[in-house]
């Protein structure tokens, strides 16, 4: 299985496409994912050999239907920096596409066009779902997850290592006790999308253009449905990690100058600046410490030493994103992106759609060196944005800036396949 499973398609670099391409003539990212070719057009391109791909391994039995259905409870064993180790429990299934204003399934990023056109495009070729859209719901009681273990007593049908080193058990459970149990807990509950909002809109857009060409559907069909994996927020195996900011291409950027600007609304803590891994680890306790009163790290080209941030009142925020919710102009990469990108360093909201002057980074070493050696000028350091922050900004209608949130780790792509006709 670790020769034909795949990272979701967005966070996979060509390098790690290439990778993917020689494991096995089945692996699932020739589906999901398919390479492109300067010849491709209109009638051979990489969604076409996609659909016939995935044509073929059906006919060749590579790729096998379900005699039954069923839904799949999926575990994920991972282990963070400090050596703990989690599990995080869910399970696949399909979900009736709702309208996004509809307060049942409810997103809190913004999307972009161009993603979508290209899911849309895989879509409408394969008319599949090949990864599930990550969802949460809110369970505290944790009934739902005294009905995944009833299901998961037995061996499980796949159990593979991913590339970030999580372990992944999926068990096929066709007991409709818990399948009715599982549908009496999740359906009078609000989901929110955690990760995939990109392929959720798309198979909203799927099912519209579906349903134009069969004016006479009933609903039932497979096309007004998608896969989406279910997690409880409420459960301790979740984690969410900050994804951090490095900015660039700033012209006549001057770091004393933008220190000056900073102490206009942010108190700041000097430290001194981390030289390597062993030295960051003092800076990022002291920002975890003061992760409650909208603290950010920095870290600027000329400086000789690092800071910690927070903001002074903020209130100031209701001045700059007014129209936005109060659960909004409260998150730390709200206030990151409008006080500090947009308004100090003038990097528009457009431009930081079209990831110019911005880069996204995980790791805070690889970022930290990014700026000591020149190719960054700017590193910004977050606290994880919080579940319950989620869970408030999409209840308010509202939708965070990209990248505001990391679910730890990713869901695997190849693990099970919807068809949509």
């Amino acid at each position: 299985m670790s020769k034909v499973i795949a990272p979701p398609y967005d966070v996979i670099s060509p390098d790690g496409q290439e990778k993917l391409y020689q494991k096995s003539d089945y692996n699932i990212v020739r589906l999901d994912f398919a390479k492109g070719s300067p010849s491709d057009n209109d009638i051979n391109n990489r969604y076409t050999r996609a659909a016939s791909d995935f044509k073929k391994w059906q006919a060749d039995g590579i790729l096998v239907m379900d005699e039954r259905p069923a839904i799949y409870i999926y575990e994920q064993d991972y282990r963070l920096k400090d050596g703990t180790v989690k599990t995080r429990k869910g399970f696949m299934s399909l979900v009736r596409i709702e309208e996004l204003d509809s307060g049942v399934i409810l997103p809190h990023e913004r999307t972009l066009s161009g993603p979508k056109t290209d899911r849309l495009n895989l879509t409408k070729a394969t008319d599949a779902n090949f990864s599930p859209i990550f969802s949460l719901y809110s369970d505290p009681e944790l009934k739902t997850n005294a009905l995944l273990s009833g299901g998961s007593k037995t061996a499980p049908i796949i159990n593979v290592q991913g590339e970030d080193g999580a372990n992944n058990r999926l068990w096929r459970v066709t007991d409709e006790s818990i399948i009715n149990g599982l549908i009496k807990e999740i359906s009078d509950k609000m989901i929110f999308i955690a990760d995939g909002h990109h392929r959720y809109e798309t198979a909203l857009n799927y099912r519209n253009e579906m349903r134009e060409k069969h004016p006479d559907y009933t609903g039932k069909e497979g096309f007004n449905y998608t896969l989406m994996y279910f997690s409880n927020m409420d459960d301790e195996g979740l984690t969410v990690f900050p994804t951090h900011r490095l900015i660039y291409g700033v012209k006549e950027f001057d770091s004393e100058v933008f220190e000056n600007r900073l102490s206009e609304n942010f108190k700041i803590e000097r430290m001194p600046a981390p030289a390597s891994a062993e030295f960051l680890s003092p800076f990022m306790k002291r920002l975890r410490e003061k992760g409650s009163g909208h603290s950010l790290g920095v870290y600027a080209k000329g400086w000789n030493h690092a800071a910690i941030i927070t903001l002074k009142n903020e209130d100031v925020m209701d001045r700059f994103v007014a129209e936005h919710s109060k659960a909004y102009r409260r998150l730390d990469v709200t206030i990151l992106h409008t006080l500090i990108i947009e308004n100090i360093l003038g990097v528009s909201k457009e431009r930081q759609e079209r990831k110019e002057n911005i880069e996204y980074i995980q790791d805070e070493v690889e970022g930290l060196s990014k700026v000591q050696n020149g190719e960054r000028q700017l590193f910004f350091i977050l606290n994880p944005t919080k579940v319950s922050e989620v869970e408030e900004v999409a209840k308010a209608r509202d939708k965070m800036p990209q990248k505001s949130t990391y679910f730890y780790p990713k869901l695997l792509t190849g693990l099970v396949i919807n068809t949509t006709i």
